[in-house]
């Protein structure tokens, strides 16, 4: 071969390899599609296509990474990234620990009280009931293995703490809902018939000491349902009518918690005919 030819053949083979590394536009990828049964040299025909069009996607890519002639830059693969979102750590919290941040934060930042309450939406007396029935839960829980009707001192310092958290939830819902102007009395007494069945169910223990727990809720939502019939009866003064039905089962209530606790709502009762007994005629 002459020396002509020779070159004319080089320029050819680098013509075709810069053709093919450096002028081939990017692709669509190529699914594959298994071909329908047919001979044998039709199918490997179609193999060698789909070989060759890989071959066409990589030397993209491998043109898109090349720097670009004349500059410095360098081409960044067109590959699509999968963005991670970064989780804050208190999606790492359970309930418990997360009202305990949240209060921790309120307390520490007295500022943000009236911005948490705007997101937080008033109690009812159906939430409340699952509060309350987590924390009884609790309180079962707390009892040593096998021993949930034993009322010895072990068992109180053992379940001490869980219903301390009970008591302390009656108490601040009773407040909640006798402080606000916008609750009906129908909802107050029904929350306070609520929280009043519940201390009726919390233990009495054999020493005596430990049932100042128990007697002190007592004497808290007694005054709650003094504060109760306050409020209804100010309603009255303002124009308000309880019908006679909803008077009788607010009576029927009263009378009930203080035969269970053998008097000790006496005072509630009599001041509840003082003043809205008229209604039902006592």
């Amino acid at each position: 071969m002459s020396s002509q030819s020779q070159n004319s053949l080089f320029r050819q083979q680098q013509h075709l390899y810069r053709s093919a590394h450096y002028l081939a536009k990017s692709k669509a990828p190529t699914l594959y599609t298994p071909p329908p049964p047919s001979n044998e040299g039709t199918t490997k025909g179609r193999k060698r296509r789909a070989s060759y069009e890989d071959e066409e996607m990589t030397n993209s890519e491998i043109l898109e990474m090349r720097p670009a002639i004349g500059t410095g830059d360098v081409f960044q693969p067109k590959r699509n990234r999968l963005s991670i979102k970064k989780e804050f750590p208190i999606t790492t919290l359970d309930k418990d620990k997360l009202i305990e941040l949240i209060n921790d934060l309120v307390d520490a930042n007295p500022h943000l009280k009236t911005e948490v309450d705007a997101f937080i939406p008033p109690p009812t007396t159906q939430s409340i009931s699952l509060v309350i029935a987590n924390l009884e839960k609790k309180l079962h829980d707390s009892f040593p293995f096998g021993k949930t009707s034993v009322r010895d001192d072990y068992s109180y310092h053992r379940v001490k703490p869980a219903l301390t958290d009970i008591v302390n939830a009656l108490l601040e819902y009773a407040e909640h809902f006798t402080s606000s102007q916008d609750e009906f009395p129908s909802t107050i007494f029904s929350y306070l018939h609520f929280a009043t069945i519940v201390a009726h169910r919390l233990p009495t223990w054999e020493t005596e000491a430990h049932n100042q727990i128990k007697r002190d809720l007592y004497t808290e939502l007694i005054n709650y349902w003094k504060k109760a019939i306050d409020i209804a009866s100010s309603k009255l003064d303002q124009g308000k009518i309880f019908g006679q039905q909803i008077v009788s089962e607010w009576a029927k209530e009263l009378a009930q918690h203080d035969a269970e606790t053998h008097g000790q709502f006496n005072e509630v009762v009599q001041k509840f005919k003082e003043r809205l007994g008229w209604i039902i005629g006592l």
